[in-house]
């Protein structure tokens, strides 16, 4: 009977020990870091704003928003969400590419374009570039 007790006890040590360490395990929640953004193109083609991006999210994306603002970057022209569901809960996004309507907003050339990517970690990452004309196409092939 004595034994007993003591297996029991050293059952109940041994179940107290092995909870503790599963529950002390080295990957509590691992910091997943904000997404990047690698914007490649924020041109004027016509009545639209052409905008070409690389994101990397790996807490996926929860929203995509583009702001084009003046010159200073403090007065928003036009706020465009980007509601696609191709860019929205990815993970990373290869060539994002997306046309704004820009008709009788008043943008030009040298203003400033905002692209902003949050997670489902809550975590966001702005990327900023100056607003250029289209390329012509002649222009390119003459460049190559």
């Amino acid at each position: 009977m004595k034994n007993y007790k003591y297996m029991s006890l050293l059952m109940a040590l041994v179940s107290v020990i092995t909870i503790g360490f599963t529950s002390c395990g080295s990957d509590d929640d691992e910091e997943i870091p904000a997404p990047t953004i690698k914007l490649e193109e924020a041109n004027i083609e016509g009545d639209e704003l052409c905008v070409e991006a690389d994101i990397v999210a790996q807490g996926r994306t929860a929203s995509v928003i583009i702001n084009i603002c003046d010159p200073s970057g403090s007065t928003i022209k036009v706020a465009h969400p980007v509601t696609e569901s191709k860019y929205i809960g990815v993970l990373n996004i290869e060539g994002f590419h997306v046309h704004v309507d820009i008709a009788g907003k008043k943008v030009a050339v040298g203003d400033l374009l905002k692209l902003t990517v949050t997670d489902t970690n809550g975590r966001s990452t702005t990327a900023q570039k100056l607003i250029t004309e289209e390329e012509d196409e002649d222009e390119e092939q003459n460049h190559n």
